[in-house]
């Protein structure tokens, strides 16, 4: 068994949530189509002839949604404004807020992965201290509430929410310092584990923590330069703690 010396001091350790505890991506992407085809449907009804197609539509929904989210950008309000712009309607902002409502009635319905439950119970056993360091859904949408409605959510000692509380958006190192802070441990005991290199690894390292990056589908590019460890699977920090 490889020997994980780096984490020998390590006594509580972090999880993004969204991409990491759940399957967010599936239906985000169900409800990036949704609503394109709204945003179509009411070009079409509003006589608003774009000499666009559907699919041009949900290309742009698609691009723009990915740009603001690398880029930390995560009320969804902020999307579809870019959106709006992008194709050069202005609607008003009871129908965007209707269309927010719409993308996240479909995209908070999240799936826990199949292996975080198993671990979780393991880590806890090991008496380490668990905690959720994530970034706020925006307006329209509430990370708090769906955190409450989390089956897993006994496990976990504490819960950072950036965006929210005065506290500043990941990739900001606030978020892992209260983290920390809460949990009165200096930052080099605890480790951040998330799927996000900048926001969730090369953030937490900034902030002194260890941090371990889970790519799932090995997509990340030079995935060493921002994580001390990567691994595929939720169930691999059996092995490692």
């Amino acid at each position: 068994m490889e020997d994980y010396n780096e984490f020998e001091k390590i006594r509580a350790i972090f999880f993004d949530f969204d991409n990491t505890l759940v399957d967010f991506e599936t239906n985000s992407k169900r409800a990036l189509d949704v609503l394109s085809k709204e945003l179509y449907t009411y070009l079409i009804d509003n006589n608003l002839s774009l000499n666009i197609s559907s699919s041009e539509i949900n290309e742009i929904v698609t691009s723009i949604s990915c740009k603001l989210d690398s880029e930390g950008v995560y009320d969804r309000t902020i999307w579809i404004e870019k959106i709006l712009e992008k194709l050069g309607i202005s609607v008003n902002k009871e129908q965007i807020f209707e269309w927010v409502s719409l993308y996240w009635s479909i995209a908070s319905d999240t799936k826990v992965f199949d292996d975080v439950q198993d671990t979780l119970d393991f880590l806890k056993k090991k008496g380490y201290k668990l905690g959720i360091i994530t970034n706020s859904d925006g307006e329209g949408g509430s990370k708090s509430r769906r955190l409450e409605n989390f089956p897993l959510i006994k496990y976990f000692d504490i819960i950072v929410i950036g965006g929210e509380n005065n506290i500043k958006p990941k990739p900001s190192v606030q978020p892992f310092i209260v983290g920390c802070e809460k949990l009165s441990l200096s930052s080099d005991q605890c480790v951040m584990v998330g799927d996000d290199p900048v926001k969730d690894c090369l953030a937490a390292k900034k902030a002194g923590l260890n941090s371990i990056l889970i790519d799932r589908q090995n997509k990340v590019k030079f995935a060493e330069l921002y994580a001390d460890l990567v691994i595929r699977n939720i169930k691999s920090l059996q092995d490692i703690f």
